[in-house]
């Protein structure tokens, strides 16, 4: 999509490892919800919140399945520039580089309920308040507190109970994701024999 000046951009970041259509799904409602001019999905190059805790898919297998997912979706596109600016990535730096490419543009923050309440732990928090509003995807129903002293927007969107950690256990126990992920992301799986616990 061209860019015009002024555009209102959100950004869904996350280590994709693998993408799913849990991410597809909160990328699309709040575009058409917020009436945003287009979400892009972006994933970390060293997501510095999970270094150490669990082995991460090399970030250019990542970037490819991201992209195999998102395909021609209308509104949505897959941005590389935290991978392009490589190290750990932080937001507040992705959004200083985002804009030289979108000048003007108004930034979104997109992050789930349960990352709602840890906006305070992530990196230059003070600066981050000034770049961007963030949007908060929740289901229906359930229990929403405000992230206190943020710009915020709140989504509800369709419960889905899907996760990168239950994709992963799920190639690793040898059983079927299809649906859960677009064919495009699991084709790329079985070539790199990704998750396998003999892989």
């Amino acid at each position: 999509m061209p860019y015009k000046s002024g555009q209102r951009i959100g950004v869904l970041g996350g280590t994709f490892d693998p993408p799913h259509i849990g991410h597809l799904i909160v990328a699309d409602q709040v575009l058409h919800a917020l009436d945003l001019d287009r979400v892009l999905l972006v994933p970390a190059n060293r997501p510095w919140q999970k270094v150490g805790r669990r082995n991460i898919t090399a970030a250019d297998k990542r970037l490819a399945m991201t992209r195999a997912a998102v395909g021609q979706a209308e509104g949505l596109e897959v941005s590389d520039i935290e991978i392009e600016l490589g190290g750990p990535s932080y937001t507040t730096v992705t959004l200083d580089a985002l804009s030289r490419q979108f000048p003007q543009a108004e930034w979104l923050i997109i992050v789930g309920a349960d990352a709602a309440v840890s906006l305070d732990t992530w990196h230059n928090t003070e600066k981050l308040r000034r770049q961007a509003t963030i949007v908060v995807v929740n289901r229906p129903g359930a229990d929403f507190h405000p992230p206190t002293g943020w710009q915020w927007e709140l989504v509800e969107i369709p419960a889905v109970g899907i996760s990168g950690t239950g994709l992963r256990r799920r190639v690793a126990m040898g059983h079927s994701i299809n649906f859960l992920t677009p064919a495009a992301v699991i084709e790329h799986i079985k070539r790199w024999n990704l998750y396998r616990v003999d892989a």
